[in-house]
């Protein structure tokens, strides 16, 4: 059945029309939401600020008895739960940076990741899989924690991943802090029943002490549902993105799978006369084997921040550090309001609100090489100052209590 849509949506008016179907399907139930969540707020009474939030944290954590002990930076034990697939990888060194990892990863112990992602509904057989994988996470912290005193819990991954009540039977029994980290709440908040709870984050959210969002919008979501939300972008891996000399052969480039509208920009771009090279699932090219590689031989990286099958609702990406982090050719992507927190627009990234703005800005800087190469490099020096992962752990360390001088960590201010 699969292969038989597949070839339908490759059928030009048809994958249109499917296309078109998508986008207003994803919009109507992100708008639904968002404005469920914006009247629940209201009526509540409720008001999400990041210092409240903080010490909504710090009284959490001083309500059970626990008292955080004050680490230095390279002496923080992290138990990590962050499964070994996709760019997850890109989270572990700047936690080893921190001092020892204790790591359970569900791939390493031979569960496909296959089984838990991207399933429409989950049957007996996934929940028992689930369930068995689970059941091993709560010895591995025991062990870890008689070796030494694990000092926080670091998660990334939804309902699928994590169970909520494996985290409440370690909380109650150990007190350690617990942070998780979703990025993709605009339209992964919910997501299927799992056996335990939805594979988004909503339903883990109020068993975390910190819940690292991408999306401000979201935050409010997490404290109607109980959480406490910290907005915090992702960071990149300085240890794998970073530059290198390369002649800029390519003009143009994308990275990233092929789906959505994504067909439609490259399209649009090579229909006028723009030489763009893409990579990933999907792409003629295919993946890219060595993605620094290619931002380092592009003269301008383009980016998409659309989600799915919309260009106009966007998201802080991974991209959107990692990119600009390597310090190659210089990054183009959506205009996003999230984004430009966090880089001067025209100075450090460059931003399109439109396909003509990103045709005119693609054609200006192919022209104007040396102001794209300036860009870029600005670019680097500001990730390298405030959006490593490192700065965004320190910052979860901060609030929990573990690190005390909040000050002293530049991307923790």
């Amino acid at each position: 059945m699969s292969s038989i849509k597949t070839r339908l949506k490759s059928v030009p008016i048809i994958g249109a029309a499917w296309a078109r179907f998508r986008c207003r399907q994803l919009h109507r139930a992100y708008e639904q939401r968002r404005d469920d969540y914006a009247r629940i707020t209201i009526e509540r009474g409720l008001r999400y600020d990041e210092q409240d939030t903080i010490l909504a944290v710090r009284t959490r954590i001083s309500d059970r008895g626990y008292v955080p002990i004050k680490r230095e930076t390279n002496d923080i034990h992290t138990f990590a739960l962050i499964p070994q697939v996709s760019w997850h990888k890109h989270l572990l060194p700047d936690l080893h940076e921190l001092g020892p990892v204790t790591l359970f990863d569900y791939v390493a112990a031979g569960y496909s990741s296959e089984i838990f992602y991207g399933r429409p509904q989950w049957n007996s057989e996934h929940m028992r899989l689930r369930k068995d994988m689970l059941s091993k996470v709560l010895p591995m912290f025991r062990d870890a924690h008689r070796k030494r005193l694990v000092d926080w819990i670091v998660c990334y991954g939804g309902g699928q991943d994590i169970s909520a009540s494996v985290i409440k039977q370690i909380v109650s029994e150990y007190g350690v802090p617990t942070v998780n980290m979703t990025f993709d709440d605009k339209h992964g908040w919910a997501g299927p029943y799992c056996g335990e709870h939805c594979t988004g984050a909503r339903d883990l959210t109020k068993e975390f002490d910190v819940f690292y969002t991408s999306a401000r919008v979201a935050c409010e979501w997490h404290l109607v549902e109980g959480g406490r939300a910290i907005y915090m972008p992702e960071g990149f891996d300085n240890s794998y993105f970073h530059p290198r000399k390369r002649e800029k052969d390519i003009p143009v480039s994308f990275v990233g799978a092929s789906y959505g509208f994504r067909q439609d920009v490259i399209k649009f771009l090579q229909d006028h006369g723009i030489d763009i090279q893409a990579y990933g699932k999907g792409w003629p090219r295919g993946f890219a084997n060595d993605p620094v590689d290619i931002f380092n031989r592009s003269a301008i990286n383009l980016g998409m921040g659309g989600i799915g099958y919309s260009e106009s609702l966007t998201n802080v990406k991974g991209r959107d550090f990692e990119i600009p982090g390597t310090g190659g050719g210089v990054y183009l992507t959506s205009f996003n309001p999230d984004l430009a927190q966090h880089f001067v627009v025209g100075e450090e990234i460059i931003c399109y609100r439109n396909r003509d703005e990103m045709l005119e800005l693609i054609r200006y800087y192919l022209q104007h090489r040396d102001e794209a190469e300036k860009i870029a490099e600005r670019g680097r020096i500001r990730c390298l100052r405030q959006h490593r992962w490192l700065y965004r752990y320190q910052k979860g360390l901060c609030i929990i209590g573990i690190l005390s001088d909040q000050k002293k960590y530049q991307g923790a201010v």
